[in-house]
């Protein structure tokens, strides 16, 4: 958890009875953004889990862990709606490169960032440049920043936001910590140039969005 962390990504553990109950509520407007790494035994049914998680609506990035596979078994899996597969002794940098991987082709991204005027926004956990100059972010203003930049110029709702933050952790602040790491991005972002703190933007009883161009 703690070597994924350092690659840029907030894992959270996901609990055994959504994958026995196909994790209803995993659906694409909850948390269409958050990766999900399943780590199976080596005599555990991949593709089994797989097809329950997308039969109950998931269309999270999803990546499989598990040793012992056979190159049909890892077909199987594939075809069941696995984004890729991996033996479980993997690296966590390999893990998460994967993973940035997988992203970049849900969001038909050719690079490992997103540039829009002054802003680039890193998506292997780098913090953001603005006129070339790093902005240093906590993990979470990070995980926003790079959400709002993935789906640029759209509403991304408050609740998907929220989830990729906190989804699945054992401690559920109050929706109003989504607003106070809002404020805190935005104050960053201000201090390392003027107006860079409205870049992004409200939507009352909707969402936040990063404008398209920045300047």
């Amino acid at each position: 958890m703690g070597a994924l962390k350092a690659e840029g990504f907030l894992p959270a553990v996901l609990p055994e009875a959504a994958i026995r109950s196909g994790a209803a509520g995993l659906d694409e407007n909850a948390s269409g953004l958050l990766p999900i790494i399943l780590g199976l035994a080596p005599d555990a049914d991949a593709a089994r889990n797989v097809r329950k998680l997308r039969s109950s609506g998931t269309m999270s990035p999803l990546l499989i862990l598990q040793d012992g596979l056979s190159g049909e078994a890892v077909a199987r899996t594939l075809d069941a709606g696995a984004d890729d597969v991996v033996g479980g002794a993997c690296e966590p940098a390999e893990v998460a490169a994967r993973l940035r991987a997988i992203s970049r082709k849900q969001f038909n991204l050719r690079t490992p960032e997103v540039r829009t005027g002054n802003l680039t926004v890193y998506l292997d956990g780098r913090d953001p440049d603005v006129n070339g100059e790093t902005v240093r972010l906590s993990a979470s203003e990070n995980a926003i920043l790079k959400n709002l930049a993935l789906n640029i110029g759209k509403v991304v709702r408050r609740e998907t936001l929220f989830d990729a933050l906190y989804a699945f952790a054992e401690y559920q602040p109050y929706m109003k910590a989504l607003d106070v790491h809002i404020c805190k991005l935005r104050r960053k972002l201000g201090a390392s140039a003027p107006g860079a703190g409205s870049w992004i933007r409200t939507h009352n009883g909707r969402g936040y969005s990063l404008a398209e161009t920045v300047e």
